[in-house]
């Protein structure tokens, strides 16, 4: 998740209009990914919006220093998620 077009569009939700952050932003989208990832299966962002909408607000509280209010915050949304991508996949064999 850290290709720039990921990076701009989390800057737009945040009204972030500088470029000094984009390598930490571009760290902190991979790794909500990969924990989003190991939460609910993989997926691709751009395929996915549920997904890529956890990702970014992971990465959201990781950014306010709140990563601990994330996980109780989002369990419904997570285990949506979670269903979601489990019945595509069993819909795929």
């Amino acid at each position: 998740m850290d290709e720039k077009i990921f990076i701009e569009e989390f800057k737009s939700r945040l009204r972030i209009f500088h470029s000094s952050e984009d390598l930490e932003i571009a760290t902190q989208l991979n790794d909500s990914f990969f924990d989003i990832q190991s939460l609910i299966g993989k997926f691709n962002p751009e395929d996915f919006p549920k997904g890529k909408e956890l990702v970014y607000e992971r990465t959201r509280y990781v950014r306010n220093e709140s990563l601990e209010y994330f996980y109780d915050n989002f369990q419904t949304m997570i285990m949506n998620a979670s269903i979601d991508l489990a019945g595509d996949q069993v819909g795929t064999n």
